[in-house]
């Protein structure tokens, strides 16, 4: 007990401390507790006071979030999921366009999804219609993570008329889809392959070349005698089947035999106790050549195939002089252009 003692003393100390108050002697100390020099700032905000402002604001950030999201389900329970009057729906859209911070943006997605075209649409287009840098980054989640193919691309449609609107995608439309090639999963990692494709992201190249190949491990079970377990077993050889042993079985005035049958191999047996797996994404692949294509001139760069070296070469050495040209001629011609004073 003493020691669970000393433990909870230590780590009130160190809140203490990391809060810029004076640590207190646990009750076991029996030496004098020395002044307690003032922690670095950095170490402060590790822990923040309880009734410092950041600690205030983030409370009550939390606070509204919890009752934003309650509002909605509230919103949707009354016009989405008990009703398919078509008037009481459209109340429900006028409801979710009232709600305009973006810290609620991810709870409206999460909210509507599933509850119908309609309902998923209203959600799409308050977005856009936004037109705010937060909201775009909010459709491009969707076009990501989305559970269907369906609402994916109409996310993506909406996003698309936003990138019209600026010239670019922005920021953090880029770094979601950043993310999404981060991912392990298949359908979010392809999702985010097409629509770095669909938008032009030729930024995105170098992470679509590392993409469109997966490599993992496999390894054994450890059943066997030597702890060595097998992934799998390979047999080449013939099997022939031989009588090894037969069994008389005597009745009244009859005799016979039981066969016992036995199989001998011949043969070479193979054990693979190690492998490593190759995926060949497709779909990334598809993107990969189609946004490499077309940002290369029309080009085409399918003959480079599945070939990572192959691709990272042509990308240093053929495809960004060639892009850094192309920016350098559009300066050049912007300031031939410009009026003279």
């Amino acid at each position: 007990m003493s020691i669970c003692r000393h433990s909870l003393g230590a780590l009130t100390a160190v809140m203490l401390v990391l809060s810029g108050q004076p640590a207190i002697a646990g009750p076991e100390s029996t030496s004098p507790s020395p002044e307690a020099s003032p922690a670095p700032e950095w170490m402060k905000n590790l822990v923040p006071a309880p009734d410092s402002p950041q600690a205030k604001a983030h409370a009550a950030a939390n606070r509204t979030r919890v009752q934003v999201e309650k509002d909605l389900k509230k919103i949707r329970a009354k016009y989405f999921r008990s009703t398919r009057n078509t008037e009481t729906r459209q109340l429900g859209i006028l409801e979710i366009r009232k709600h305009t911070d973006p810290a609620v943006f991810p709870l409206l997605l999460s909210t509507f999804e599933g509850e119908g075209i309609d309902a998923e649409d209203a959600v799409f287009d308050h977005l856009r219609d936004l037109k705010i840098d937060e909201a775009d980054a909010t459709l491009a989640w969707a076009a990501i993570y989305g559970q269907s193919p369906d609402y994916r691309q109409r996310a993506t449609k909406r996003l698309l008329v936003r990138t019209a609107e600026l010239g670019e995608s922005s920021y953090r439309v880029k770094s979601a889809v950043a993310l999404g090639l981060r991912e392990q999963a298949n359908q979010p990692l392809t999702a985010a392959a097409q629509l770095a494709s669909t938008l032009g992201l030729y930024e995105a190249i170098p992470m679509l070349i590392q993409a469109q190949v997966g490599v993992g491990n496999g390894s054994g079970n450890g059943n066997t005698a030597d702890g060595n377990g097998a992934l799998a077993y390979i047999l080449v050889g013939r099997q022939e089947a031989f009588v090894a042993n037969v069994t008389p079985i005597v009745g009244d005035s009859a005799v016979a035999f039981d066969p016992q049958l036995a199989v001998v191999t011949e043969g070479v047996v193979m054990r693979v106790i190690d492998a490593v797996v190759i995926t060949y994404r497709v779909e990334v692949h598809a993107a990969l050549v189609a946004l490499s294509t077309r940002g290369f001139g029309g080009q085409s760069t399918a003959r480079l195939g599945y070939d990572q070296r192959a691709w990272r070469t042509w990308y240093a050495n053929e495809f960004v002089p060639y892009r850094r040209k192309l920016d350098d001629d559009a300066k050049a011609a912007a300031v031939k252009d410009a009026p003279r004073p």
